[in-house]
């Protein structure tokens, strides 16, 4: 009988077995470990096999009934019940959850519970009501309306009419006022232009306000040194001064003590009888 070897414990070793060599070997998978049976066990029985297809040989498939400690986690993903998608909750549990609709529309979930493939989440259809009211928009930098306020469009006073000018009751529509529309039917029969006849000539410069003026017979003003001026042949001549041509007779004004001015019957400013002869009257030049 052969001696006993004293072999130490894996991860104690202060701890030591005694084995005997002469003992029996333990059996070795698809050489003499059997089954219940006494059938040997092959590798395949036990082991996953590579399939392209599905079920319990599919490298993605595991036998747990050989397997002796199965992780908590996984034993609670397989006791879910039910179909949708599996969310870890924050105390350790399990649950199926499917993704679902808000109420109300605008949006569309498909195979929210991923059964029959992927879910998919898009905008759903939506139908023109055929009613809606005039608004300003603003958006941000990604196009999203973050503001909206009532845009009206008004017309000025005796100018422009608008007609549904929220766009509540119709598409608004915009005319011109009855002012408006009489000043137009004028047009037609309107001074178009003004245009110079003979001895006349108009200044067009401003086409609004054009000046008819007849050559010769207008004077700029007179000079302000203190004489009477005559205008003559287009020119201002000085008159009662000692180198004039002319001199002006003036009759004085009657009035009463009070200074006030006296008329006749039919109201007209009485004279004097005598004239007011200007200083320096030279009865030799008059003329």
């Amino acid at each position: 009988m052969a001696a006993k070897k004293r072999v130490p414990l894996h991860q104690n070793p202060r701890g030591f077995v005694d084995i005997d060599p002469a003992a029996t070997e333990g059996a070795i998978l698809g050489v003499n470990l059997r089954d219940s049976a006494g059938n040997v066990i092959r590798p395949q029985d036990v082991l996953n096999q590579p399939s392209s297809g599905g079920g319990t040989n599919s490298v993605g498939s595991t036998i747990w009934r050989l397997i002796l400690e199965i992780p908590a986690n996984i034993q609670k993903v397989a006791a879910l019940f039910g179909k949708g998608i599996a969310v870890r909750r924050d105390d350790g549990e399990w649950a199926l959850r499917t993704l679902q609709q808000a109420p109300g529309i605008g949006i569309v979930i498909t195979n929210g519970d991923g059964e029959a493939g992927d879910p998919t989440i898009g905008l759903a259809d939506l139908a023109n009501a055929g009613t809606g009211s005039l608004l300003a928009f603003t958006r941000d930098g990604k196009g999203r309306v973050t503001g909206t306020k009532s845009a009206t469009i008004t017309g000025t006073m005796n100018q422009i009419n608008v007609v549904n000018g929220d766009a509540v009751a119709g598409l608004p529509t915009l005319s011109l006022a009855t002012a408006v529309m009489i000043s137009l039917s004028k047009a037609d029969s309107a001074v178009q232009s003004v245009v110079a006849g003979v001895g006349i000539t108009v200044d067009n410069t401003d086409p609004r306000n054009p000046i008819v003026a007849a050559p010769g017979s207008g004077f700029a003003p007179p000079p302000t040194d203190g004489y009477p001026y005559i205008g003559l042949n287009g020119a201002w001549e000085r008159a009662n001064a000692p180198d004039s041509r002319f001199w002006l007779i003036e009759y004085p004004l009657l009035t009463d003590q009070a200074g006030n001015q006296l008329t006749d019957q039919a109201g007209s400013l009485l004279l004097a009888n005598s004239p007011l002869l200007p200083p320096g009257w030279p009865p030799a030049t008059n003329s």
